[in-house]
């Protein structure tokens, strides 16, 4: 399939993505004008959802769009970390946020070639709790316990 061809598909699918969205904008509930400040909750939207149609009409006519050679496959590591990301997801559901953080974190480094175990475990533990202390403790955020935290606790 030539260039031309595949460039037109993706202008296709993202003006059809941002119609869809774009009517769901008439969704969104009014916001009084008394209340409002800036551009509202529809229009930065739309506006974000208009300029993206233009350029997917500016891709498919191939304006400030140079011919370049076709791009290499994505790598084997590339899909194996987003098929890891819906795994997460799963992970998420049944143990939690936190734990289910850092054990992506240790498996991500350890598929990126870090082979120590104790320093991707350390570095996990770490980063997850700095995280937990920033947007639970500080900011009072709430995350995701998971079917089994919701056993264990509160």
């Amino acid at each position: 399939m030539g260039r031309g061809a595949t460039d037109r598909r993706v202008a296709g699918a993202t003006i059809l993505l941002c119609a869809i969205v774009y009517a769901y904008t008439y969704t969104f509930d009014e916001v009084p004008a008394a209340l409002m400040g800036g551009l509202g909750a529809e229009l930065f939207p739309r506006l974000v959802l208009w300029t993206l149609a233009i350029l997917a009409v500016l891709l498919a006519l191939h304006v400030g769009s140079p011919p370049m050679d076709a791009p290499a496959p994505i790598p084997r590591p590339v899909w194996i970390a987003g098929g890891a990301m819906l795994l997460y997801v799963g992970v998420l559901e049944l143990i939690g946020m936190w734990p289910a953080s850092a054990v992506a974190l240790v498996g991500l480094g350890w598929l990126w070639g870090e082979r120590s175990l104790v320093k991707l475990s350390i570095s996990a533990v770490m980063l997850t709790g700095a995280l937990n202390l920033v947007f639970v403790r500080l900011l009072g955020g709430s995350f995701p316990k998971g079917l089994l935290g919701a056993l264990v606790g509160p």
